[in-house]
C-alpha cells in the first residue's frame, strides 16, 4: 500500500504546481544562448534524453549537469558540469525557498550568471541541485517540468511531469518543453549512430546470435532468471544465445539451474558500455527488461521488451512510426520499426498500481505473463529471416 500514498502525494504536488507556475516564459527567446541541462540522474535518462540534448547543442551553447552514473556517457557527446548529490534535506529544502523569496541573489557585475538558461528535465526528483544552482547563481532564467510548490522559481513551468501520470511518450514530453521554453519545434530522431562510440571487445567475435539481459529482477523491471531460462528454452531459434547479467551476474548462477539447451555464451566479465553497445550491435535480437542499460543496447538492435514497474507508453523505444498494439492472455503487446527498420517490441501487464517506484509488493502483478504467448510473439518479430 505504500505506492498509494506515494502516488496520492506525488499528485497533490503536482495539482499545486500547475495552480502556482508560470505557464508563459518570462524571458524573451532571443535572449537565450546558453543552456545548463540538468541530467542528474542515471543512464537510461541520459541515453533517453541525448537525442534532445544533440539536437539543442545544434542551436545552443549546451552543457549538461551529470550524475556519477551517467557523466562518463554524456561527456562523450557534449560539454558536462559533474554534480555530487549532496542532499539539503527537506528542512534545508524548505530554509532555502525562504531565502530565494526573500532574499533573491542579485545580478550583479560581480556575479554574473554563467548560463542564460537552467533547463530542469529531472523536476522535483532531485530538488537539491535545483536549489545549489539558484543559490549560486549559476544561470539567469530557469525552465523545467512541474515541481510543485517550486515552480515559483521557476520562469517557465511544464504543466506536467515527464514520469508520473503522464499520457504521452516521454520524447514528446522533451519537445513540448522545448518548443514552449525556448519557441521551436525540436526534431527529435528516433535514432542515434552510435557505431563511432562503439568498441569491439578483443574476446568477443558472435554475430548473429540473440542477446539475453537477465538483470532487473531485483528492481521488479522483468521476469526472474528462471522464466529468462523458459523463454530460452522454448525459442525455436537454431543460432547462439549470448546471455548477459547486471553488474557482479548475481543471477547467473539461478539462470543456469533452469535452462536446457547447449549453444550459450556468457558474458563473464564486466564490458563497458562501449563494448556492450557493439555487441548488442551484433546481434539478431536484444531481450530485456526495462532498464538503463536496456535504453542504451536497444538504440542498435532489434529489441524485445519487458515493463514491470515502467509505464511502457512513456519509457518504450521512441519511433516516429505508430506502434501497432494487441492483447493476448491478459497481456499487452505494442510493436514498431523505427527510421531505421528496427523492430521494437514491448510487453506489459495492464496493472492498476503502475507505477510502484520500484517499492516492489508481494504479488508482482506486472511480471504474471503468459511465457508461452511470450515466445511465441518473439518468434512473430520480423528478425529472423
Amino acid at each position: 500500500m505504500k505506492h498509494i500514498f506515494v502516488k496520492i502525494f506525488a499528485f497533490v504536488i503536482l495539482l499545486i504546481g500547475k495552480l502556482v507556475r508560470q505557464a508563459k516564459p518570462s524571458y524573451k527567446f532571443r535572449e537565450i544562448r546558453s543552456i545548463l541541462i540538468k541530467r542528474t540522474d542515471r543512464i537510461g535518462d541520459a541515453v533517453v534524453s541525448l537525442p534532445l540534448i544533440l539536437e539543442l547543442a545544434k542551436k545552443y551553447n549546451v552543457t549538461v549537469l551529470t550524475s556519477k552514473y551517467n557523466d562518463s556517457f554524456l561527456n562523450k557527446f557534449v560539454p558536462t558540469l559533474s554534480y555530487i548529490n549532496d542532499p539539503l534535506g527537506f528542512s534545508d529544502s524548505i530554509k532555502e525557498i525562504i531565502r530565494n523569496t526573500v532574499f533573491p541573489v542579485a545580478v550583479t557585475e560581480k556575479h554574473p550568471p554563467k548560463y542564460d538558461l537552467f533547463l530542469d528535465l529531472n523536476g522535483v526528483r532531485d530538488l537539491d541541485s535545483f536549489l545549489k544552482m539558484r543559490k549560486n547563481n549559476l544561470c539567469r532564467y530557469y525552465a523545467g517540468f512541474n515541481m510543485g510548490i517550486w515552480n515559483l522559481f521557476l520562469d517557465y513551468a511544464y504543466p506536467g511531469y515527464v514520469g508520473l501520470f503522464a499520457k504521452k511518450h516521454i520524447v514528446s514530453a522533451y519537445a513540448r518543453i522545448i518548443k514552449d521554453s525556448l519557441g521551436f519545434d525540436a526534431e527529435i530522431p528516433d535514432y542515434l549512430d552510435l557505431s563511432d562510440k562503439m568498441v569491439k571487445p578483443e574476446d568477443f567475435n558472435e554475430e548473429g546470435f540473440i542477446l539475453v539481459n537477465i538483470a532487473g529482477v531485483n528492481k521488479f523491471r522483468g521476469p526472474s532468471p528462471d522464466k529468462y531460462a523458459e523463454i530460452i528454452n522454448r525459442l525455436s531459434f537454431a543460432g547462439k544465445i549470448v546471455v548477459m547479467d547486471e553488474l557482479g551476474r548475481p543471477n547467473i548462477e539461478e539462470f543456469k539451474r533452469y535452462v536446457k539447451r547447449d549453444n550459450i555464451a556468457y558474458l563473464n566479465r564486466d564490458y563497458s558500455l562501449w563494448e556492450l553497445l557493439f555487441i548488442a550491435s551484433k546481434s539478431i535480437l536484444y531481450i530485456g527488461a526495462d532498464s538503463g542499460i536496456t535504453h542504451l543496447l536497444q538504440v542498435s538492435a532489434n529489441a524485445f521488451i519487458f515493463f514491470g514497474t515502467g509505464i511502457p507508453w512513456v519509457w518504450k523505444p521512441y519511433s516516429k512510426n505508430t506502434y501497432v498494439k494487441k492483447e493476448i492472455s491478459g497481456m499487452v503487446f505494442e510493436e514498431t520499426k523505427n527510421s531505421q527498420g528496427l523492430v521494437k517490441k514491448i510487453v506489459y501487464k495492464p496493472v492498476w498500481c503502475r507505477p510502484c517506484f520500484d517499492m516492489g509488493c508481494r504479488r508482482k502483478r506486472c511480471l504474471e505473463f503468459d511465457f508461452p504467448a511470450v515466445v511465441r510473439e518473439i518468434e512473430n518479430m520480423d528478425v529472423f529471416f
